[in-house]
């Protein structure tokens, strides 16, 4: 989650301006708010959500709390692939995430039937993986969306126009399941030398061979 700060400033002279900043990271915000309140001139600080709620300072301190239990600084990879011999395609998934202080990996594949193209492989490994963010109870949360297929993630951002009928039903379910989980998705075109992790998960799918993994960092 990002936030924005609103911050009623008043000059010497009483005279009262509304500052607005950039986003910023939850702690971010917090150094931030207490360098403006050093200044003994601030008369309010609001804190604003990308979905546009209001938190006070001590709510956003109750809530870092809160989700140090849980995984959080979520950063996701995935990728699909099409066979064209055997109608089956792969899928990979590789999710890095924090939770009480340490760092994890949990990987997923899966191979699946039913696919018409190497695009719609990628749609479904995606989809899976906002699944597993689900089967993991994560909601609330900013997720980084990394993935090599420009189809996919223009099209979801509305840059690319989306004229193919499944290619919109796989869109119009990851956002509606998105929205359900309260998520806010950051998405990021990687080059495929950077998402090889999750590009092999979906080759080792499409031989049959099954990898569910979670492993925690040193």
């Amino acid at each position: 989650m990002k936030l924005k700060i609103i911050w009623k400033y008043q000059t010497k002279k009483k005279y009262q301006i509304t500052l607005e900043t950039e986003w910023l990271e939850i702690k971010e915000a917090l150094l931030l708010s207490e360098d403006f309140e050093s200044t003994g001139r601030t008369k309010e600080l609001t804190f604003v959500d990308q979905t546009d709620s209001q938190w006070t300072k001590k709510q956003i301190i109750k809530y870092l709390k809160e989700i140090e239990e849980e995984p959080h600084n979520i950063k996701l990879y995935f990728d699909g692939g099409f066979d064209i011999e055997s109608s089956l395609s792969g899928i990979g998934v590789c999710l890095y995430y924090h939770q009480n202080g340490k760092e994890f990996r949990k990987r997923f594949n899966e191979r699946l039937d039913g696919l018409k193209t190497n695009n719609e492989a990628e749609f479904a490994a995606l989809e899976n993986a906002i699944l597993l963010l689900e089967e993991m109870n994560i909601r609330g949360q900013s997720v980084v969306i990394n993935g090599d297929s420009q189809v996919v993630l223009n099209q979801l951002k509305g840059d690319w126009p989306c004229f193919e009928e499944q290619h919109e039903r796989f869109i119009n379910r990851i956002e509606r399941k998105c929205k359900e989980l309260k998520l806010t998705l950051q998405y990021d075109l990687i080059k495929r030398n950077d998402n090889k992790e999750a590009h092999n998960l979906a080759t080792q799918a499409l031989k049959g061979n099954k990898i569910i993994s979670t492993i925690e960092f040193t």
